[in-house]
């Protein structure tokens, strides 16, 4: 039996209304309907009496309603148990854009520092990462703001940075000299596969300018879009924390995009905020970020366009 179709029930034995149980827990009246009848289905028996005042409990309902607040007590205390035992695992979202500037640090501090803490990293695109999210696989994820927050986490703003055209050194790009997005125009462009956040970005920004946009191949890897520039094939557009390091940024030349950004959000699962493990990671994370960007503070991160270590020049973009 589903404990959330139980405390449903509850609620709408405890109003005598669909209609007004529904209200309060924030569902359409639909949706509860269709909730109560699985429930009945699931059963094998009408638990409610319809009428044009509300409903009332069969004799079947009643003895549901009697055992089911017990059953749901001893759910949570389950839960808990659960809860406490899972304490020291962690499952970390990121993108693959942060690997070098942040992820590998994280991950090694962090096992240096709590053996205790069993570890799961995911890297992969914002709509994979989002996915995982909504079935409540992930404790912490780094993702693209999005209006539309995950059920069931917490999210606040963490960075923003510009996005950065890419090409073969000889491209002529430079960090100090941020270009326009027409200059992407006609440029043979390999970016993520939809439903990427830039990509979308680059699309839309194009097209309002009635520019071309040329896809020369979909790569959902930030890995082989640098590769694929650092050849010559195509120049790509990835954000700045991708070229971050030497090793990233050998044989490439680069340049901010005006008008062109991510906005990082940290997510939080709220189910698990509490554990050991997420509070202490958090900190960790925070802290890495603070270390790399000295202006940083929770909720407002600022990174230097030059994305070299903390003695570089002090161009920022606050955020």
């Amino acid at each position: 039996m589903d404990a959330q179709l139980l405390g449903y029930f509850l609620k709408v034995s405890e109003t005598g209304s669909i209609s007004r149980a529904a209200r309060e827990l924030h569902l359409s009246q639909p949706a509860l309907s269709r909730h109560m009848a699985a429930l009945e289905h699931g059963l094998g028996a009408s638990v409610f009496v319809r009428t044009g005042g509300g409903v009332t409990l069969t004799e079947a309902g009643r003895l549901l309603a009697s055992r089911a607040q017990p059953l749901l007590r001893q759910w949570d205390i389950l839960r808990e148990q659960v809860g406490a035992t899972a304490a020291g695992h962690l499952s970390l979202g990121i993108s693959p854009s942060w690997h070098d500037a942040v992820t590998a640090d994280f991950v090694q501090q962090l096992m240096a520092a709590h053996p205790e803490v069993q570890l799961r990293v995911h890297e992969g695109p914002s709509h994979v990462l989002r996915d995982a999210m909504a079935a409540g696989l992930l404790d912490l994820a780094v993702i693209p703001f999005a209006a539309a927050a995950v059920k069931g986490y917490a999210q606040s703003p963490l960075l923003r940075e510009p996005a950065v055209l890419v090409g073969p050194a000889s491209a002529g790009l430079r960090r100090e000299a941020p270009v326009s997005i027409d200059r992407l125009a006609g440029l043979p462009l390999v970016l993520p596969s939809r439903p990427n956040a830039l990509r979308a970005q680059v699309e839309q920004a194009l097209e309002r300018r009635g520019q071309t946009f040329r896809l020369a191949a979909e790569v959902d890897t930030v890995a082989l879009c640098l590769s694929m520039a650092r050849r010559g094939v195509a120049h790509t557009v990835v954000p700045s924390l991708a070229v971050w390091g030497d090793a990233a940024r050998e044989g490439l030349g680069w340049a901010p995009v005006t008008g062109l950004q991510m906005n990082w959000m940290l997510c939080e699962n709220q189910a698990r905020q509490t554990a050991p493990a997420v509070s202490r990671a958090r900190a960790l994370f925070m802290e890495i970020a603070v270390s790399r960007w000295p202006a940083a503070r929770p909720g407002k991160v600022t990174l230097p366009l030059s994305l070299g270590p903390p003695a570089a020049p002090p161009d920022r973009l606050s955020a």
